[in-house]
């Protein structure tokens, strides 16, 4: 296509051509026909196939946390027996901008590289390319694009705050409840045997040791933590658009949901990633929420827990939404097992009073500190 230049001497050349014709002047017929091959000559230079050039790019890394720093690596090689001509290179980088590159003449077998930075002010997935060169005649009067390489893809995960997950020897309020409910549970590691104490589960008793000691002996067993955790995810627009900063409570929720995922798959503990249309689980729990949180939106109504009355163990089920009073909480408690304890995480609210074990997700220092206020007994450092 001809530039600003190239469509100024196309006009040169008809002006030329009409006011020969007018005048009655060769001399202006000439310089027209002058300009003419000048125009025809660049879209034969610009049009001119390309020598086969090799395009490589790398980001480093392919996945990225919110804020992280990412660069690509584009390295072009030229494969063919001419020399590449200089080129200006052009790389679409999300939806707004992009980067640009020169390219200098390239000897045949020659390899350059060039890097840029890749913006990771939010999560999604980023799109990268396609490359596009474009080539120009000495003058600059036409311009001609083509395109090198196709399209890639970053993918910026939400960020996660390192967060302390809870068991028997924690301080707080929630792991002095989860002491307490651990009482009641018989557990499998043995640990010591005492003496009978009337209210004893008869179903402990080692026979063997009572008939040689001819007193009552109990197995006591080790007391066991949490063995599984449940994040819900609410997605229901309508919990968070009543927040002044309703797209942030959003994001904090699921700052929250990746976060909590993590600690608790850290801490080897089963663990199962929930909402409306997803149920994660298994041991790739943690890579996987991350991958699925990358790109989560508003607008899903519907949480299934399933009913599972009978689940060994202590279980921790944390629903992450935007108001004490969300519908999710309701079914999440009709949906619970006897022996799980539920926490609410609230990013557009604060939690109310009457929530036993409600953490303030309004901001992510309050969610940091809140939660470490519920779990280990003091403010997060």
């Amino acid at each position: 296509m001809f530039t600003r230049h190239g469509w100024a001497t196309l006009a040169a050349a008809v002006a030329a051509f009409v006011s020969g014709r007018l005048f009655g002047l060769i001399e202006l017929y000439v310089f027209g026909t002058a300009l003419v091959a000048v125009l025809v000559c660049a879209v034969v230079v610009v049009r001119r196939p390309l020598p086969s050039l090799q395009v490589r790019r790398v980001a480093r890394p392919s996945t990225v946390s919110v804020g992280e720093p990412a660069r690509v690596d584009v390295q072009l090689a030229n494969v063919s027996h001419r020399r590449v001509p200089r080129l200006r290179l052009w790389e679409p980088v999300g939806e707004r901008g992009g980067a640009p590159m020169q390219l200098a003449p390239l000897p045949s077998g020659e390899v350059v590289t060039a890097a840029y930075r890749v913006p990771s002010g939010r999560r999604g997935v980023l799109r990268i390319g396609p490359l596009r060169a474009e080539r120009s005649d000495p003058l600059g009067l036409c311009v001609h694009a083509q395109s090198l390489a196709g399209v890639g893809e970053v993918l910026v995960v939400p960020e996660r705050l390192p967060l302390a997950f809870p068991g028997l020897d924690s301080r707080g309020r929630l792991g002095e409840h989860l002491r307490m409910k651990s009482w009641g549970q018989s557990g499998n590691e043995f640990h010591s045997q005492r003496e009978y104490v009337p209210g004893d589960d008869l179903r402990r008793i080692n026979w063997k040791s009572s008939a040689r000691t001819g007193e009552l002996i109990v197995r006591e067993t080790a007391r066991e933590g949490i063995r599984r955790c449940t994040v819900v995810l609410d997605t229901n627009a309508d919990e968070y658009v009543g927040a002044v900063d309703g797209p942030d409570a959003f994001e904090r929720a699921v700052v929250a949901a990746a976060s909590i995922v993590a600690a608790a798959a850290g801490a080897g503990i089963a663990t199962r990633l929930v909402a409306p249309g997803i149920d994660l689980r298994g041991p790739e729990v943690a890579h996987d929420s991350l991958r699925w949180l990358a790109t989560v939106t508003t607008g899903d109504t519907g949480i299934d827990l399933g009913t599972n009355p009978h689940s060994d163990g202590l279980g921790l089920v944390v629903l992450v939404t935007g108001t004490p009073g969300a519908a999710a909480l309701t079914t999440l408690r009709n949906s619970s097992a006897p022996d799980d304890t539920v926490a609410v995480v609230t990013t557009a609210e604060p939690p109310t009073v009457d929530t036993r074990f409600g953490v303030d997700g309004t901001s992510l220092e309050s969610l940091q500190g809140s939660w470490h206020q519920l779990v280990v007994g003091r403010t997060a450092a």
